[in-house]
């Protein structure tokens, strides 16, 4: 599991950090938003795993009104501030906070039926790739039949001159932001070492063994790939 600190400084400033971590943070969730409008507005279920702070509940709330939420997260901070979060939104009472795992969580506290959307934005990266494959089976067995999975990880080309083009563009981008050189380097060593690149083909071959349809890669921006 990533050593990124949660309940901690890390935690603290969450919201400003992933700014810099995420290229396009704010657009992809802009994207996955509009995803959830066209294609599973209708969902009656909706899980939604690791929102961190819960920026984005009240648009899926709004974009799903007849949903119930599931929002499972493992960090008590993180839920503490989902529960902010929410606590203006009319149909609040919509949401069920659940404190844990994924993997506890499907035995436990989300019953037997499927989602008809299932949504995990930046938690898969979180994770080496032996431990990515058996979490996103379960977010794939969380899906129910014709409902929709959406992914967000950072994920770099398989090919390394490519993956290293991208990098150096990244932290330039990181310095253009006024990041200083030991920001830059910190955030650099954390590449798969603290955040594991998800193989986009990986992906693919693990949703249709499950019998999903293969996945639509509906953005990226540098290394940050939204399906």
């Amino acid at each position: 599991m990533s050593s990124l600190d949660f309940e901690g400084d890390y935690g603290h400033t969450y919201t400003k950090s992933i700014r810099h971590s995420v290229p396009g943070y704010d657009v992809l969730h802009e994207i996955s938003i509009a995803a959830v409008r066209a294609t599973v507005a209708t969902a009656s279920r909706v899980l939604v795993v690791g929102p961190g702070p819960g920026d984005q509940l009240n648009n899926l709330l709004k974009a799903c009104r007849d949903a119930q939420f599931f929002v499972l997260e493992p960090s008590e901070q993180m839920l503490n501030l989902c529960r902010k979060a929410v606590t203006a939104a009319a149909d609040r009472e919509r949401c069920v906070l659940i404190q844990g795992a994924l993997e506890e969580a499907t035995l436990t506290s989300l019953g037997p039926e499927n989602f008809n959307l299932v949504i995990c934005h930046n938690v898969l990266h979180l994770f080496e790739e032996a431990q990515q494959v058996p979490m996103l089976r379960l977010l794939a067995q969380s899906t129910a039949v014709r409902g929709t999975l959406l992914l967000s990880s950072y994920s770099e080309p398989d090919e390394q001159n490519a993956a290293e083009q991208i990098m150096n563009v990244g932290l330039q981008r990181l310095r253009d932001r006024g990041l200083t050189d030991t920001q830059v380097d910190a955030i650099s060593t954390t590449r798969n070492r603290v955040v594991f690149s998800m193989n986009s083909a990986v992906v693919s071959r693990v949703l249709l063994s499950e019998n999903l349809s293969a996945p639509l890669q509906l953005y990226q921006g540098l290394f940050s790939r939204l399906w």
